[in-house]
């Protein structure tokens, strides 16, 4: 989308657990644990990290409740695991856009549609977070262990699981299991978001808010009191390219009329935030909001909350759909 690169935003931050955290590594053991945690080498051994992968779907997950909260009905984002076809009760039109487009470009025998077609049928979700047919506007990096006077310090501890007899309620027979949980490290990682519709920042910034919190919960095992994780923003960048910002803007206000007729992008509805000017990097002008990050994103939240209650989803993609495979 968009063959040019006009704006992003940056977000550095660290992450520690509050609870223990278990990320399963999928690895098979002779001994030891059931569930080990995931691991990279560093310094020449294994040292637990969070994955990349992990983080975005957490946020993901985050994301859609939000705008789930904000629009209960019809409901604004996908399931982006539900098949066409398999919806169960409460689940109309929620199947996922790009299964939903894969099964047309089948029925069709069609190889894909345009990106601006896909982005502008797409539900809010995936055109923040991608799915087929086009990549996401938000990336995440792996969250490494911060080296403290040159080492990585950490700490994994093993748990005893077991399952419960639903008929006696206590322990069941021969049901028992190991876990391995990190209960202490800091991790340092990166998000950022690219080429950004204005209200997709106004997301960000609400899931980062709760993250600080400790609301967020990542890994297995959240509802029996793992997954909680403390969040600290070190730094949190606007980044314009060509030209400075002087306020807070998104794809809607730097693009042509004609991209925003192609694309669907959504009009910003009030005059954005002051930004603190632009420090030049080369072709980057690079604006620090990192101590007013709150502020400067409220009128983002606010193109967040009027959207999602004004979004054609799924009334677009049903039509586009249903008029083409009948």
């Amino acid at each position: 989308m968009l063959k040019r690169l006009l704006h992003r935003a940056v977000v550095d931050m660290t992450i520690e657990p509050l609870d223990p955290i278990l990320i399963k590594s999928g690895q098979p053991t002779v001994s030891g644990a059931d569930m080990t945690f995931v691991t990279t080498y560093r310094f020449g051994k294994p040292v637990p990290y969070l994955p990349g992968s992990s983080l975005k779907g957490v946020i993901r997950s985050y994301g859609e409740m939000i705008c789930r909260s904000l629009r209960p009905h019809p409901v604004p984002v996908c399931l982006p695991y539900l098949k066409p076809g398999e919806e169960n009760n409460g689940e109309a039109h929620q199947a996922s856009c790009g299964l939903r487009i894969e099964q047309y470009l089948k029925d069709k025998n069609k190889d894909a549609i345009s990106s601006a077609v896909a982005y502008k049928l797409y539900c809010p979700a995936c055109r923040t977070f991608g799915a087929h047919q086009f990549i996401g506007r938000l990336s995440t990096s792996d969250a490494n262990l911060v080296e403290t006077n040159g080492s990585l310090v950490f700490l994994l501890e093993k748990r005893d699981g077991v399952a419960i007899d639903r008929l006696t309620g206590g322990a069941a027979s021969g049901a028992k299991y190991d876990l391995e949980v990190l209960t202490k490290g800091i991790f340092e990682t990166r998000i950022e978001i690219q080429n950004y519709e204005r209200w997709q920042l106004g997301l960000l910034g609400l899931i980062l808010r709760d993250m600080e919190e400790g609301l967020v919960r990542i890994g297995m095992g959240k509802s029996r009191g793992l997954g909680r994780i403390g969040v600290k923003l070190k730094a949190f960048k606007i980044i314009s390219y060509g030209h400075p910002m002087n306020e807070l803007q998104g794809l809607a206000a730097r693009c042509s009329e004609e991209e925003n007729t192609r694309y669907g992008l959504i009009a910003e509805t009030a005059p954005g935030a002051p930004l603190p000017e632009g420090n030049r990097e080369g072709l980057r002008f690079v604006h620090d909001i990192s101590e007013t990050w709150k502020t400067v994103l409220e009128p983002a939240v606010q193109d967040l909350a009027s959207y999602i209650q004004t979004v054609p989803w799924p009334t677009q993609i049903d039509r586009f759909t249903e008029e083409r495979t009948g």
